[in-house]
C-alpha cells in the first residue's frame, strides 16, 4: 500500500494506535465458567409461610457467575397443592433477589412442569435472565408463546451431542445467543472435542468446566488527532474485535480519559454496545471537550459495566482502574475549532466522499 492510497489519506494529522494482543492469554474464569447456587425448598421453607432466605446473598457472593437453582424437594408439611406451594416459594425468592446483578441467571426448575410454576418464574424473575433446559420443549414453546426472553441450559456429553444439535434445529434456537446466554453443562468428566466444537457453534458463553468459552474483546485500532482545541472536538475512530465464543450480555459503556498529572477528564461515549455480537465492531464519535489547560495529555480508554467493574481487554497496554493507556494527545488554545465539522465533507474512515453513480444513458 503506497503513501498515496486512500487508506492513508487524512485531512488532519492523526495518531494510529494498534495494540498488541496478550501473549498466550489464559482463559479468564470470571466470564467463562459458572457455579450453581442450589437452594433446597425443604431448607428455605421448613414450615408453611416460614421462609429462611437470608443466606441467599452470601451464597451469591461466594459463587462465580452464580446460576440459581431452586430444588423442588418436598418439605414434610406439604400435603396437597404442591405445585401452588412451590410457585409461592418461587415468587418469594424472586421478590427477595429482585434485580441483584450478582445473579447471572436462574434455571427454571419445577416440581411437575406446571404452568403455575412457569408463570411464577416469569413474573418473579422478570428482571433476571431465565434459563430453560434445551430438552424441555414444552417449556420453550410456552415462553415463546408468551414472548418471554430466555436463555438455554444445554446438558451435553460426548454421547448425546448429536441429540443436542437436533434439538437446536427442531426448536429453531440457533439465534437465542444473540439476546440471551447459552450455558453449557458438560456431564462428562472433561469437555471432549465434539462438545467443544458444538459449543462454539452454539455461541455458548458459560460452562461448568473450563471450555475456553466467553467473550474475548480486543482493541484492534484507535485513531485520533495529534492536536485538539480546548473546548473543541475530539474525533475518535475505534475498531474492536470480539474473537470469543459469545457476546457480552451485561450493559457496558466506552469511556475516554484525558490525564495530565493529577488532573483528569472522563468522557463517556455513546456507542451502541448493546448490539455488539462477535466479530468486528467499529465506532466513530465526535466527542466535545471541556475547557482544558494546554499541554500534553495521556489518552486512555475503558469499558465499564454499570457497577463500575470493567471489561478486560486482550491487549498488552498498561491498565489502571480499568483504563488502558493508548497514547498522548496535545491540547491547544485556539480561536476556533478546525475539527468541529471535519466529517461533514470527509469520511471518518479516511476515504474521499463519493458521488452517487450516474445511470448510463440507454441507447
Amino acid at each position: 500500500m503506497t503513501p498515496y492510497s486512500l487508506e492513508n489519506y487524512e485531512k488532519y494529522k492523526t495518531v494510529k494506535i494498534r495494540p498488541v494482543p496478550l501473549p498466550n492469554k489464559n482463559q479468564d474464569p470470571s466470564h467463562g465458567q459458572f457455579q450453581y447456587v442450589q437452594l433446597s425448598w425443604r431448607e428455605l421453607e421448613p414450615a408453611r409461610g416460614e421462609f429462611r432466605i437470608e443466606g441467599i446473598e452470601e451464597a451469591l457472593r461466594a459463587a462465580l457467575n452464580p446460576i440459581l437453582v431452586l430444588m423442588p424437594d418436598l418439605p414434610v408439611w406439604v400435603k396437597n397443592d404442591a405445585d401452588d406451594c412451590f410457585a409461592a416459594l418461587i415468587r418469594k425468592v424472586g421478590s427477595y433477589i429482585g434485580s441483584d446483578r450478582r445473579l447471572t441467571a436462574v434455571l427454571i426448575s419445577t416440581l411437575s412442569d406446571s404452568k403455575e410454576e412457569w408463570n411464577a418464574y416469569i413474573e418473579a424473575f422478570d428482571s433476571q435472565t431465565m434459563l430453560a433446559e434445551l430438552q424441555n420443549d414444552r417449556l420453550i414453546q410456552y415462553v415463546k408463546e408468551h414472548s418471554c426472553g430466555f436463555g438455554l441450559l444445554v446438558r451435553c456429553s460426548e454421547a448425546n451431542w448429536i441429540e443436542c444439535c437436533e434439538a437446536f434445529a427442531v426448536q429453531k434456537l440457533q439465534h437465542v445467543w444473540k439476546s440471551h446466554p447459552v450455558v453449557l453443562h458438560v456431564t462428562d468428566l472433561a469437555c471432549g472435542p465434539n462438545i467443544r466444537r458444538e459449543a462454539l457453534r452454539w455461541h455458548a458463553s458459560l460452562s461448568n468446566v473450563n471450555a475456553g468459552l466467553g467473550y474475548d474483546l480486543a482493541l484492534r485500532r484507535l485513531t485520533y488527532p495529534e492536536t485538539v482545541s480546548s473546548h473543541g472536538s475530539l474525533p475518535l475512530r475505534f475498531w474492536f474485535a470480539n474473537t470469543g465464543s459469545s457476546r457480552i450480555y451485561r450493559d457496558f459503556q466506552i469511556c475516554v480519559q484525558l490525564r495530565q498529572g493529577e488532573v483528569s477528564y472522563e468522557l463517556p461515549l455513546h456507542a451502541a454496545t448493546h448490539t455488539w455480537l462477535t466479530g468486528d465492531h467499529v465506532h466513530n464519535e465526535m466527542v466535545p471537550l471541556p475547557d482544558m489547560s494546554p499541554g500534553s495529555y495521556t489518552l486512555s480508554i475503558a469499558l465499564y459495566f454499570e457497577d463500575r467493574s470493567y471489561v478486560a481487554l486482550n491487549i498488552q497496554n498498561r491498565q489502571q482502574n480499568g483504563y488502558y493507556e493508548t497514547g498522548s494527545i496535545q491540547v491547544e488554545i485556539t480561536h476556533e475549532d478546525p475539527l468541529t465539522n471535519i466529517w461533514d465533507t470527509y469520511y471518518p474512515e479516511g476515504y474521499y466522499p463519493l458521488e452517487d453513480p450516474v445511470v448510463p444513458e440507454q441507447e
